[in-house]
């Protein structure tokens, strides 16, 4: 599916700088009049005298999400109707979530840095949901959110939160000031869903990154060199910006340890605009793009007032796009276990070769969403921006 979205940048929370791409969505704005005559419908009709409301379910649950805020929520079977403000918990929540069907309005910013190829085979219905009802900068039409009569609501940080505004619906932080690393974020979001939804700790995030880690642990064991690389986060209108060590908006330093790689601008906090001149004193072995232009630009070093061909990675041709699925694997996101084995196979190919690669990432989505990828569906996965010009 050709489809895209267009969405501007912005960098706000984890919501990170996103690149535009063209997309078409399916929004639908309700008025308060086709809102009342909808929920008028769905009454049921009766001949019997009309019973007072039932009192409110008693199984509703207290839970003290990320933000360390205590937040009533439904109980699992009365939570029909989700919506998503922060677009990097799409990619958990159409995995855990009992049927995306469910999701009735997200942030078009979920679809930006994701894989549509592979958002369609997990997330088959996301055209139709709403996203007419938060702009580029998280600010929520109420009226129309209201009108998509949510039971609960994903949010990241206060930011986001004041975009809400006051409204009466169970809503629940996915930011934590305590974790950084893209291990522990991404696992505390899983298990922060499966306990909204009511899901055991079988087939957690946790187990597949213990898997993970085992595997690099092995592959490690046999790295007689360590190589450097740098994480391009944006890369517009001539202003580079790369990631640093972890914070809110950086996880590049911990892939890269996992990997056995050093991070090459380590000495920045977080994402920090730099010059040409400081990466050629890098000078690192092995350059990933996060998102703005492609990899392919700085291979083909066509970028204006940019000239990438003194350094050693671009001599080597080893210049490449972070893999895309439901996100961009560099942020949390319910595949970032797989890219530390992605970034040893490109860092050191001796240790795991393209056709493993292509195994782990077969096995990894069978065991996570039952479903059986085929060669096309990888080799987008590993090429997606170079295959769709984005």
């Amino acid at each position: 599916m050709k489809n895209k979205i267009i969405a501007s940048m912005l960098a706000a929370g984890l919501c990170l700088s996103l690149a535009a791409c063209g997309q078409k969505t399916v929004n639908q704005t309700v008025s308060p009049e086709s809102q009342q005559s909808a929920a008028e419908s769905r009454q049921p009709v009766t001949s019997e005298p009309q019973q007072p409301s039932a009192p409110e379910s008693k199984d509703k649950r207290t839970i003290t999400d990320l933000g360390g805020n205590e937040v009533e929520i439904p109980a699992v079977p009365e939570i029909q109707r989700v919506v998503v403000i922060s677009p990097p918990v799409m990619s958990f929540a159409v995995q855990t979530i009992p049927d995306t069907e469910m999701i009735t309005g997200i942030n078009s910013r979920a679809f930006t840095t994701s894989n549509v190829e592979i958002v369609n085979k997990v997330f088959p219905n996301w055209q139709s949901v709403d996203t007419s009802f938060i702009d580029a900068s998280f600010a929520v039409n109420t009226e129309s959110l209201l009108s998509l009569d949510p039971d609960i609501i994903f949010y990241y940080g206060n930011v986001q939160k004041q975009g809400l505004g006051n409204i009466d619906i169970p809503s629940v932080d996915f930011f934590s000031k305590g974790l950084n690393g893209p291990e522990a974020v991404s696992v505390a979001w899983d298990n922060q869903l499966r306990e909204i939804f009511g899901l055991d700790t079988s087939g957690s995030l946790q187990e597949e990154w213990d898997r993970t880690n085992g595997k690099i642990s092995q592959l490690l064991q046999n790295q007689n060199q360590e190589k450097t690389a740098l994480c391009i986060f944006s890369n517009a209108a001539g202003s580079i910006t790369v990631s640093g060590t972890d914070s809110f908006d950086a996880y590049a330093q911990s892939f890269f340890d996992m990997a056995g790689i050093q991070n090459a601008a380590a000495d920045i906090e977080g994402t920090a605009e730099v010059s040409m001149e400081q990466i050629y004193q890098w000078n690192p072995d092995m350059i990933i793009v996060f998102h703005d232009a492609p990899a392919q630009k700085i291979l083909d070093n066509s970028i204006e007032g940019q000239d990438w061909s003194l350094l050693k990675a671009w001599k080597d041709k080893a210049v490449y796009d972070v893999p895309r699925t439901t996100y961009s694997w560099i942020t949390p996101c319910a595949d970032s276990p797989v890219l530390p084995l992605w970034l040893v196979s490109k860092a050191y190919p001796d240790l795991i070769s393209d056709s493993e690669l292509k195994t782990e990432i077969s096995e990894y989505y069978q065991r996570n969403y039952d479903i059986t990828l085929t060669d096309d569906d990888i080799n987008s996965i590993l090429g997606y921006r170079k295959a769709s010009g984005s």
